[in-house]
This record gives C-alpha cells, structure tokens and sequence, in this order.
C-alpha cells in the first residue's frame, strides 16, 4: 500500500482590516507626515483575505493577491519525505485608487506628485534562508515545539517587497526605511499518537495556514497605528544604506532576533485529524 500524504500551504496577506481608515483629514496631514504616505499605500495595494479552501494551489497562484506562499506535499512511511516545494515571496499589486476619495487623493497629487494609473503587480523578495525541510526544524525557526515531539517537517520563507515597491516608499514617500523583512513558517510534528500544526508569523502582514487545501488556523495582523514607531513602518534597514541583497541574505538564530526583521504575533497549535499520515 503506497504511504498516504499531506499537503501543507501557508498564505500570508496584508489584511485592509486592521488599516486605518483613509478620509479627508488622513491625507491632509500626509502631506507633511510620511507614516501617512506609507500607509496610503499599505490601503492601496491590500490584498482580498485567501479563500477559506485552497484545493488549487497553482490557481492561487495566478491571482498574484498574496505576499507570501509555502506549500509542500509530506508523504508518511518508515522514511519521511517533502515532494512538490513551493517558496513564493509574493507580490506588491496595483495600487487600488478606488479605496479613496477621488477628490482627496487629487488634493494629494496636486501638493505631492501624480499618483499614475500602474496595472503592474511587482515581485516579493525571499530571503536566501527561506527553505522547507525534511525531518528537522528549520534552523531559524521561532515555534515552540513539545520536547517529546517529532518534527515531520519544517518551512520558513522570509520575505519582503521588492525593488520597485521599496524605491517608491523611499523616493515618493520619504520613508527613512526600506521595506522591513516579514514572515512566516509551520511544522508537522508528531506527539504520541497526535498530528499537530505548529504555525507562527510576523505580527505584520496576516497569514493563514492550511492542511489538504482546508484552513485550519489564522492570525490577522496587528493593527497598523499612524506612528512613526510602529514596528510595520519603522523596521526596515535605514534609507540611507543600499539594501541588503535578499537572495545572500545568510542570517543566523531564530528569525525574530535577526536584523530589521519584524517580531512574532500570535501563533497556531492546531491538532490535526487521526490518520491523516498513518
């Protein structure tokens, strides 16, 4: 009898939820205030939330409307193994004029520069330590896995916007930062004779996680204030430095102690049903 497997996925999206709300007396004040600025495109450019089942990874995919993605297929047995990886450090869409008043966001362009009309959605970066492992914990890893556990598997992807969306926040913006790194990572594990999902994500953006194309956990970001120390603005390596190169980034220890990277949020702990690899 062939070994059974288990698909794993993991989305991670900026959520317009927990974004301020962007009205009349918000850009008034971006004009003089580059927390505005960045948040105006935060709003502008959020992502739908994924779908409550993911049954077609590849189709997803094609929407572009995530900043992160990991999937890998574990198949069980006497030797554990990852078949089909997928480390996807996303995409920066359009930025959507709708979600603002018209005449504001002109009132904006006339004081700032014209905000063009870009139907292009620009490439994430990953992190060169972003992998996806077989029968170990990813050496960054942030989870707290039971000292009984057995670690089936184990992705991290750590990521960040591109080129283009950095040069904009820096160059249009007045940003005093690059973008900041973000991200995400899971592990099966098993405990006695239990299955469990172990996830954790950076407290910005939001990151949804699934098993066999059905979400079984989900943690929304942390509400972004108007501050120019709220660590979802003010994280990122200082502009006035060349930004690091993502695919040589070779960073050591657990991911929240690593440089200009933001902090944990809430994480999962998800028992998952009988049989599922047995």
């Amino acid at each position: 009898m062939a070994a059974k497997s288990v698909v794993l996925c993991s989305v991670s999206w900026i959520d317009g939820r927990n974004l301020p709300p962007i009205g009349f007396w918000f850009i008034s004040g971006a004009l003089a205030s580059w927390p505005r600025r960045v948040l105006m495109g935060l709003v502008g450019t959020a992502n739908p939330a994924p779908p409550p089942e993911l049954q077609n990874v590849a189709t997803f995919r094609a929407s572009q409307e995530y900043r992160a993605l990991m999937s890998c297929s574990v198949q069980g047995g006497s030797k554990i193994s990852v078949s089909d990886p997928v480390l996807d450090a996303g995409w920066t869409p359009p930025l959507n004029k709708s979600r603002f008043d018209p005449g504001l966001l002109a009132q904006f362009a006339a004081h700032r520069a014209p905000i063009p009309d870009d139907p292009m959605y620009y490439a994430g970066e990953a992190s060169g330590i972003s992998e996806i492992c077989a029968g170990h914990l990813h050496p960054a890893s942030t989870l707290n896995v039971p000292s009984k556990a057995t670690v089936l598997t184990s992705a991290l992807i750590k990521f960040r916007a591109g080129a283009h969306t950095d040069k904009i926040g820096i160059d249009d913006a007045k940003s005093p930062v690059h973008v900041p790194w973000v991200w995400c990572e899971y592990a099966l594990v098993r405990v006695g004779d239990e299955l469990r999902l172990l996830g954790q994500g950076s407290s910005f953006p939001s990151h949804r996680w699934y098993v066999n194309g059905k979400q079984v956990g989900e943690c929304l970001q942390k509400a972004v204030a108007v501050s120019e120390t709220d660590p979802a603005l003010s994280t990122g390596q200082p502009a006035k430095e060349i930004q690091s190169s993502a695919a040589n980034d070779r960073s050591n220890g657990p991911i929240v102690d690593q440089d200009y990277a933001i902090g944990k949020g809430a994480g999962i702990n998800v028992v998952l049903p009988r049989g599922l690899l047995d």
